[in-house]
């Protein structure tokens, strides 16, 4: 019986509702980690910032490639609601965006 009482009590506190509105984690950027703007993403990339401003702008990014001669890393974001990746050049030596795809 202690059982039967159990596992009914471990069934129905897992069909709770989920929390009625959302936790405020207290981050804030200038640029949204969900990409909400992508016309602000790239007037900011436009300015050819450093990787470390890049990825404490925009989070870390989804796929890093590295090209065969060291000289410049790829740093790859998925966008769902495109079903795409967009793309930013850093210059190994320098550190700083060489170039970009932002869509």
């Amino acid at each position: 019986m202690k059982q039967f009482l159990l596992v009914v009590f471990i069934l129905l506190s897992g069909c709770s509702s989920p929390p009625s509105s959302p936790v405020a984690t207290g981050i804030s950027s200038d640029l949204p980690q969900g990409h909400e703007s992508d016309y602000t993403v790239w007037t900011f990339l436009e300015k050819y910032p450093s990787e470390k401003l890049v990825v404490e702008t925009l989070g870390p990014p989804d796929s890093v490639w590295i090209d065969e001669k060291m000289e410049f890393k790829m740093l790859y974001y998925f966008l769902p609601e495109l079903q795409d990746y967009n793309s930013i050049e850093i210059n190994l030596k320098t550190g700083k965006t060489a170039g970009f795809e932002w869509d």
